[in-house]
């Protein structure tokens, strides 16, 4: 019989995704209103971090949208070499 998902880490899974789901369009890096999209997303960020600080899968799920959203406006600002 497969392991089951605990209803933990599916909460975890949802706020992550929830919190994905809002933030999945990051604004070019040059853009007039990027400081103030990083804000917001490091603003809304924060409590999750807090909320799952003593769950690494939480931890590692958050560096890791993170670091996409990142990608994702480096993308649209043309600053990762594949894109140049």
């Amino acid at each position: 019989m497969p392991d089951q998902v605990t209803s933990q880490e599916r909460r975890i899974f949802r706020e992550a995704y929830n919190y994905f789901s809002a933030h999945c369009d990051p604004p070019a890096n040059q853009d007039e209103g990027a400081v103030a999209w990083w804000m917001a997303a490091v603003t809304d960020i924060a409590p999750l971090a807090q909320k799952w600080k003593d769950y690494p899968l939480m931890q590692n799920l958050l560096l890791a949208i993170y670091d996409y959203m990142d990608f994702k406006a480096k993308e649209k600002t043309k600053e990762l070499n594949e894109f140049v």
